[in-house]
């Protein structure tokens, strides 16, 4: 008796079991289904938008429908994304989008009307090399290096070898002048080791002369300006003027000049005083010095 029981228990789990698993099942095809037949319809929708963004989320909505969802249906859509790809890929190299035609024809299935896009592709190619070869020679001609070289980068190694040479020479020639102006530039600014940073940054066989030319003088304008006080007046000039003034405290400094003679600094200082009179009097004077900064001949002009 209990032996029977216990076979018709087992029998009723297990029956239970399946009956279970079955509608499971069931429940999870019921909604896989529900899911591709919404994301169906949003596919439709982004078809018919037929903008950049919509495609590439229709093309991502049909990689997740289901291998056996309406496969007749499916493949309709794929050709219509195929097609709507490849017109607005069109479109766009027509009006010189290269960077869209590029991304609608990655969209485009390996195997759709092949030949058509591998011709679209050759096309797109040579407009894109054109333009980036066309836009280094302009930015080259308008001094911009940084965008030349962005340019130049996208130039595909399909072209000449002799002709991309010729272009790369053009921007270091183009990337050595403007860092050179920059040198004279910091120097005027009193910028000496900032100079002397961006001049070793040129490349030494560019223009050896002008290198070492522009070297000396960051190295003799930095001499200069340690001769200088803040308001730009030879130190030691201030000084020995004032050892011959009526009132030393008068003194104004208006303006100095510095430049290099020879072995030697010419300078040219301008300058306020109070005179015996009490009236305060402009007075201008001529100085020769040591490139150390030494006094040679103060004479009055």
């Amino acid at each position: 008796m209990k032996k029977g029981l216990l076979i018709v228990f087992l029998l009723f789990f297990v029956g239970g079991g399946a009956a279970i698993f079955y509608f499971f099942y069931a429940g999870e095809i019921k909604n896989t289904l529900q899911f591709d037949d919404s994301r169906f319809v949003n596919i439709q929708g982004f078809l018919k938008q037929g903008k950049l963004e919509s495609l590439q989320q229709a093309k991502l909505q049909l990689s997740l429908l289901s291998s056996d969802y309406k496969k007749d249906s499916v493949i309709i859509l794929k050709n219509q994304l195929n097609e709507t790809a490849m017109t607005q890929a069109k479109l766009s190299l027509k009006k010189g989008w290269y960077g869209s035609a590029e991304k609608f024809l990655s969209l485009i299935s390996n195997d759709y009307k092949k030949e058509e896009v591998d011709r679209l592709r050759y096309k797109l190619s040579t407009a894109t090399l054109e333009e980036n070869i066309n836009k280094t020679k302009v930015y080259i001609k308008e001094r911009n290096v940084d965008k030349a070289k962005v340019y130049y980068a996208k130039i595909d190694t399909s072209y000449s070898k002799k002709k991309r040479d010729l272009l790369l020479s053009k921007i270091d020639d183009l990337d050595n002048e403007l860092k050179i102006e920059k040198v004279e530039k910091l120097m005027a600014e009193k910028e000496f080791d900032d100079a002397r940073d961006l001049l070793a940054e040129v490349d030494q066989d560019f223009d050896t002369k002008k290198i070492a030319s522009l070297s000396d003088q960051i190295n003799e304008k930095e001499k200069i300006a340690s001769l200088l006080d803040d308001e730009g007046a030879i130190i030691a000039v201030v000084e020995e003027v004032k050892k011959n003034m009526n009132d030393p405290e008068s003194f104004e400094h208006v303006e100095t000049t510095v430049y290099e003679k020879g072995r030697n600094l010419q300078a040219s200082m301008r300058y306020r005083e109070i005179n015996t009179y009490g009236a305060k009097e402009l007075k201008e004077i001529q100085v020769k010095l040591s490139k150390d900064g030494n006094i040679k001949k103060i004479s009055n002009k």
